[in-house]
Parts: structure tokens; C-alpha cells; sequence
């Protein structure tokens, strides 16, 4: 089995809530396996998955949600661990004076920065990674009109105060 699938599964175990069966769990958990692979640690990922609660109504699945948490943490490289030694504080007087508490110490405040960033780049009403600038919602759940010049089937939300067009669209 692999690795991300176990978390995932024991995830699941801890909060039934966020429990994923069949492909989901297969997809997802090949997903986490990569990411661990490239330097994630299973407690990273721990956290990405559980470090918000679940919308209060979710529109999709748990399985998209937690895919769109995943995918939002994985546009980044994996965070510092605390066991690395190669971080300075801010404060160090010149390169290779730290001492290990202070190197561990910075590589803690790191990874906390980090994941906490990961954590709240989700739309707390649908899901959906990357809200809208300064809002906890994305533009579709804050009920932004869609962009009146933008193309094809997937049209942009344009924000409520703006000329009607999306960003993408205005700086064309």
C-alpha cells in the first residue's frame, strides 16, 4: 500500500468526516505518496488536509476538497523541516554561528508559516483553492457577476465594483 494512501486512510480514521473509498482514496493517496517523496512529511500533509474544517456547505465532494488542498500545497516546494540544520535565524552574527536550538527554532517558525499560508488558500464556502484578494470566499460564492468580454464556457467572475470585466480581461 502506499504511503499517502495509509495517511489518508488514517486520516479518515481520526475524522470520518474526511474519510475517502475507492478512487478518490487511490488518486489521492498517489498524490500524497509524490508529495512525500519530494520532501513532505506525512504530519505536512496531515495538516494541509485537516488544517481547516470542512465548508459549512460542501458543493462537491470531500474527495475534490481535499484534492483542491493538495494541489493548492503542492504549487509550492515542501516547507522546511524542524530537523534541518541549514536555516540562520535572522539574527545570526555571521554564516555557520548557529547553534542547533536556534537553527531548530527558526526551521519550526518556517514550516508554522508555511503550512499556515497552505492552509487558508481555500474558499471557506465551496472549497475551491485561491479566493478572491482579501476574502475568505471565492468570487463565485461571493455571487460576482461573470465577465461580460471573457470567452468561451469558463468565463471569469468580475468583482461587483470594477467595469464588468475580470482582471485577465481589463489588463488585455
Amino acid at each position: 500500500m502506499h504511503a499517502g494512501i495509509q495517511l489518508l486512510l488514517e486520516i479518515g480514521a481520526s475524522r470520518p468526516e474526511l474519510l475517502l473509498t475507492g478512487p478518490a482514496l487511490t488518486d489521492q493517496g498517489r498524490v500524497a505518496t509524490v508529495m512525500m517523496d519530494a520532501g513532505w512529511s506525512a504530519e505536512q500533509l496531515r495538516h494541509v488536509i485537516t488544517g481547516r474544517p470542512l465548508p459549512k456547505a460542501v458543493r462537491t465532494s470531500v474527495g475534490a476538497i481535499i484534492a483542491a488542498r493538495l494541489r493548492a500545497a503542492q504549487a509550492y516546494p515542501p516547507p522546511a523541516t524542524a530537523d534541518r540544520h541549514d536555516l540562520a535565524p535572522p539574527d545570526e552574527p555571521f554564516p555557520g554561528a548557529t547553534t542547533k536550538r536556534s537553527s531548530t527554532a527558526a526551521a519550526a517558525r518556517s514550516v508554522t508559516k508555511a503550512l499556515t499560508y497552505r492552509a487558508l488558500v481555500e474558499c471557506a464556502g465551496c472549497g475551491v483553492p485561491a479566493p478572491g484578494s482579501g476574502e475568505d470566499l471565492c468570487p463565485a460564492c461571493l455571487g460576482w457577476p461573470l465577465c461580460r468580454t471573457c470567452p468561451g464556457p469558463t468565463r471569469k467572475r468580475a468583482h461587483p465594483d470594477g467595469d464588468g470585466r475580470c482582471t485577465t480581461c481589463a489588463s488585455a
